[in-house]
């Protein structure tokens, strides 16, 4: 249960491939007092990571500009369009042909739409005004965890039911292909918060992170069916809840673990893996399988990723997952255990040049972060301890920002009176020290030992105090 802040990989277009059969749509659009020479389109196509299609628009000094882009083909896709500050949402469809009207002075409501598809589009503005964007719904759920299951299910019930009546009113007569993505839409993402309840209940009743959970809790999975289906494979919360689906069941029927029991741990991961290749359909099953080989290539042992890689390729040799997974896995690879950790020149805050070569001969903690990141920030505080068991030992603590004003930053260090090595990575998510270290989320820590190599596949953070200590002191024997 951490939370994590996703790399937003912004590729070249030509870089990514669609994990779908491509059609395409064309948009021409008049925009009432322009607020900049363009307009963007972006959508993900791709469900393993955020890896965004991005297309631009030229807008002439009157306002008109027209777009044709590739869309996954019989799909219906959340689409951005952003223009100067403001943003509004498609939901698009291959062959779609709109015109689009909008006022900069009163965006969201004066944007209208004609041609094919305009009805949809219409519908998603006045939605958008009326009850908010499509992806606010889930906070309508969360704010149901909170209550008895009961009570939950009946509330989550209810803002299904109140969606499909809005739609019912808008829309005289819905292609039926929008109303079934609606209906599922919605409905999945009451399965994923059902899968979500019987944890996140207990976290927010007690104000902690627990793993001991209630058996009545998980009262309200029996209200959750198990619908696998390829079809949906481009709907965002169909995603959410095929990935929790298997485990949730297990949890259910008693099977548990602690977080600390990493034994315990692969052995439930193995026993889903094992289900999930029986019950779902194919499509679903590769995907659940490349989500997870793709998400822990590096933060397990490279010889299981190694063999979990292997059993993929077996039962998927063609899979349009596999470049983006063993892209992961040769990141792993390069980062394992023994591996000299590449260097770098940091540019310390104090004015210093340093390279991280230079701290040979010591054992080096380092952190990336900044501090906008409240979870490193809040990790970085419950450092001390750990500083004060270790300072007797030849260690230093190095802390890389990737913002790109580091005035925050700074200010925290002193506010808490946080020592170590801090320095700035300039360039953010796109700076070489990010890329050498594969870095995709914050924070992000790497274990270097005295000889300038990787120490652990997985280094833990400051919130694994203890295995983070006794990691560091076998360095010291």
């Amino acid at each position: 249960m951490k939370n994590i802040l996703l790399l937003l990989l912004v590729l070249p277009l030509f870089a990514v491939n669609s994990l779908y059969a491509v059609g395409g749509v064309k948009i021409s659009g008049n925009i009432t007092s322009p607020l900049s020479d363009s307009v963007t389109f972006t959508f993900n196509d791709n469900n393993l990571a955020y890896y965004p299609q991005i297309y631009y628009a030229k807008v002439s000094k009157t306002g008109v500009f027209t777009i044709e882009f590739p869309s996954p083909a019989g799909k219906y896709v959340q689409v951005e369009i952003t223009h100067g500050n403001h943003l509004a949402e498609l939901l698009l469809h291959a062959g779609d042909s709109l015109q689009l009207w909008v006022d900069t002075k009163h965006f969201d409501s004066s944007i209208r739409y004609a041609g094919r598809g305009a009805d949809v589009q219409n519908f998603i503005a006045k939605h958008t005004i009326e009850k908010g964007r499509m992806n606010q719904y889930s906070i309508k759920l969360k704010t149901a965890i909170n209550d008895t299951p009961g009570l939950f299910l009946k509330t989550i019930d209810a803002a299904y039911a109140d969606e499909m009546k809005y739609l019912a009113q808008n829309i005289a007569k819905p292609p039926a292909a929008f109303h079934n993505w609606w209906d599922a839409f919605h409905k999945y993402y009451n399965y994923f918060f059902m899968q979500q309840y019987p944890q996140m209940h207990e976290v927010v009743r007690l104000h902690r992170f627990t793993d001991t959970i209630p058996a009545a809790n998980y009262s309200v999975l029996k209200a959750m069916p198990d619908a696998f289906y390829d079809s949906l494979l481009q709907l965002p919360p169909y995603l959410l809840y095929l990935t929790g689906a298997v485990e949730a069941r297990l949890k259910a029927s008693g099977y548990a673990w602690h977080s600390n029991d990493t034994a315990g741990i692969r052995r439930m991961e193995d026993s889903v893996a094992a289900i999930v290749k029986k019950v779902m359909p194919r499509e679903s099953a590769e995907f659940y399988m490349a989500q997870k080989l793709y998400g822990k290539a590096r933060g397990q042992q490279l010889a299981r990723t190694q063999a979990q890689l292997s059993d993929f390729k077996q039962r998927w040799p063609a899979s349009a997952y596999l470049p983006f997974i063993e892209r992961q896995v040769a990141m792993a690879e390069r980062l394992a255990p023994g591996q000299p950790a590449p260097d770098f020149e940091l540019v310390t805050n104090d004015g210093r040049r340093l390279k991280l070569s230079d701290l040979r001969g010591k054992v080096v903690y380092l952190n990336f972060w900044a501090g906008w990141c409240r979870q490193c920030v809040g990790e970085i505080m419950s450092e001390k301890k750990i500083k004060d068991l270790l300072r007797r030992r030849e260690l230093e603590f190095v802390y890389v920002s990737i913002a790109n004003d580091t005035a925050l930053d700074m200010s925290l260090v002193r506010r808490y009176k946080i020592t170590g090595i801090f320095a700035n990575a300039a360039g953010g998510w796109a700076s070489k020290e990010v890329q050498q270290y594969a870095v995709q989320s914050l924070p992000a820590y790497y274990l270097i030992d005295q000889q300038g190599k990787f120490v652990a596949q997985y280094t833990p953070g400051p919130a694994q105090a203890l295995e983070l200590v006794m990691l560091i002191e076998k360095l010291f024997k």
